[in-house]
């Protein structure tokens, strides 16, 4: 009867680790594109927020020289979507030169129904910037 419910306790800790994500972090090294903005780092960094947003992301993480998001997981008819997570990395290179690298990490769980957003994002970015 205990190791039934020893076993019983461990699947159950197992399916929550699982469940939860076993989320990756996003690395500046892995950023391969770094893309140049002719605007200040502060315009930058507030059009790097709204980006996320538009791309379906939660900010998790403002700062001023690094913002992150989350995508919320969705569960489809044979896999889920969502659990990324987005890195931008902002750093000035004048009063008016802002470098932009972006870098999507992809969970464990449901990582066959993920995708990079970086290029949707560094577009929403240039959309956001040049009007």
């Amino acid at each position: 009867m205990k190791n039934v419910f020893f076993l019983q306790t461990l699947s159950l800790i197992i399916v929550t680790i699982l469940v939860t994500g076993c989320a990756s972090s996003p690395v500046a090294s892995d950023a391969t594109d770094k893309t140049l903005f002719s605007q200040p780092i502060e315009k930058v960094q507030k059009v790097a927020v709204e980006s996320l947003v538009v791309t379906g992301f939660d900010v998790t993480k403002q700062e001023p020289t690094y913002v992150e998001g989350f995508r919320p997981r969705k569960v489809g008819l044979l896999v889920g979507s969502g659990g990324e997570t987005a890195g931008i990395w902002l750093t000035a290179l004048g009063a008016n030169q802002t470098e932009v690298k972006v870098d999507t990490a992809k969970s464990l769980v449901g990582i066959a129904g993920q995708q990079t957003w970086n290029t949707e994002i560094i577009s929403e970015m240039r959309k956001s910037l040049n009007k």
